[in-house]
């Protein structure tokens, strides 16, 4: 049917590596403008650019091999990428990691989000790179293998829990480029981490307590396991994270539980490894 694209036939590329999983992708630009209509002006009503064009992707990607590949460029080096379709493609130069997120629930395989800013060329003819073999190991971690150690998790069951990293970067242009001569990379980088408990024995904590007796500070470290090999693993280490809000609730069917949020400041990012 004319019109029709099969999701087998778009591949997308970041970095130099085919992505598997990916399951929707968002691409867009935008270009600042301004009307000329300046006092005594009687040429024809016109348009001129008035800051420099800002370009975005996003992507939705089910975890089915490690995310490695990704949390590496939470650092400030731009790379290049972008999705063939139907012979055709739409690439970019010069992108930066905004956000990363990755979410965890019982019987579920995990799903990450990606958005990026794209400070170079935008389009058809940017070339993407195929430099990296692609992967090829699964990944899928298994419920029973996710060990958490944070408040409240010694007789409470843990049922979810997300992570998320927003890097701040700030573009720097000189006259006469329409590309940022620097991206920099702003410190601190602030991560959040969020975790639901059934409830046993929890007891909530009173609000201004760490308001009282100082800042009130948690390292927090998850570990993962591949479901059907457990030497594979992902450990995620937050340091010094403050807990920031806690959510109860509870209804008829017996169902009570509780959500911590917690907040990481820090001029690196939190410690990810990958065995």
């Amino acid at each position: 049917m004319k019109g029709f694209l099969y999701s087998a036939d778009q591949n997308f590329y970041i970095d130099g590596l085919k992505l598997s999983g990916v399951s929707s992708m968002n691409g867009s630009y935008s270009i600042e403008y301004e009307n000329h209509l300046f006092a005594g002006y009687v040429g024809s009503p016109d348009l001129s650019q008035n800051a420099p064009a800002s370009a975005r992707f996003s992507f939705q990607r089910t975890m089915l091999s490690s995310d490695k590949p990704i949390t590496d460029l939470i650092g400030d080096v731009g790379f290049n990428g972008g999705i063939e379709y139907n012979g055709k493609k739409l690439s970019f130069e010069s992108g930066y990691l905004n956000s990363y997120s990755v979410n965890f629930s019982v019987d579920s395989i995990p799903d990450t989000s990606i958005d990026l800013s794209i400070y170079g060329e935008m389009g058809p003819n940017v070339t993407i790179e195929k430099t990296k073999p692609s992967q090829s190991e699964f990944f899928i971690p298994s419920s029973s293998g996710i060990s958490l150690n944070c408040d409240g998790r010694e007789e409470n069951r843990v049922t979810s829990f997300s992570f998320s990293i927003s890097p701040q970067r700030k573009p720097f242009y000189k006259i006469g480029s329409i590309y940022p001569c620097e991206v920099a990379y702003l410190t601190p980088i602030q991560s959040t981490f969020t975790v639901e408990l059934d409830v046993d024995s929890y007891e909530t904590i009173n609000t201004y307590d760490y308001i009282r007796t100082g800042i009130h500070f948690k390292d927090i470290e998850i570990s993962l396991k591949d479901k059907c090999d457990d030497t594979k693993t992902i450990t995620y280490k937050f340091k010094k994270s403050h807990l920031i809000s806690e959510n109860f609730s509870s209804d008829s069917e017996n169902n009570t539980k509780v959500s911590l949020e917690y907040i990481s400041n820090s001029h690196a990012p939190p410690e990810i490894i990958y065995t």
